[in-house]
This record gives C-alpha cells, structure tokens and sequence, in this order.
C-alpha cells in the first residue's frame, strides 16, 4: 500500500477521544477513519441512486419468476441415484 504524508489541524478533543479509544497511532486513526468516510459515503451514493431509480421501476429488474418445473418424483430417492452417488463418493476419496 503505498503511504503519503499528510499535515492538517483537526479538533483537539476529538483527536484526544480517538486517541483514548483507539490506542493506535495516528496513522492508523487517520486510515480508520478514512476507511469509515469512504463507506458512510459510498453507501449514501447506493442510497441515492436507488432513490432516484428504484428496482421497482425497472421492468427487467421487477418480474416475477417463473416457479420452475415440477420434480418429476415426491418419493423415495431411486436406488440407482444412489448406488451412483455412493460410488462418486468412493472415487473422490
């Protein structure tokens, strides 16, 4: 990763606060706390963009399913089912 330098002023008793909490370098409460903009913001993008353009409104994003075919069976799981499944077992180990 690479790493730039970077000089700013920020709230001394918020600073104090994340010091007591964190117990880290500052580096590392500057990228916590960078890591936690980004998200806060990446999210309230998400957020807006589906505002703006709901799933519902969008025909190929809004259908219902089709329930798929029926099984052809209910009962019992066929013996040749099983004597195959068993024998792919045994390749495998």
């Amino acid at each position: 990763m690479n790493r730039v330098r970077l000089s700013t002023t920020v709230n001394a008793e918020r600073l104090a606060r994340a010091r007591e909490l964190v117990a880290q370098p500052d580096s590392v409460l500057i990228d916590r706390a960078l890591a936690a903009l980004v998200t806060i913001a990446e999210t309230e993008r998400e957020l807006a963009a589906l505002a703006a353009q709901p799933y519902d409104d969008d025909p190929d994003l809004a259908w219902t399913p089709d329930s798929g075919p029926a099984l052809p069976y209910y009962g019992e799981v066929p013996a040749k089912v099983l004597t195959l499944a068993d024998a792919r077992r045994k390749e495998r180990r």
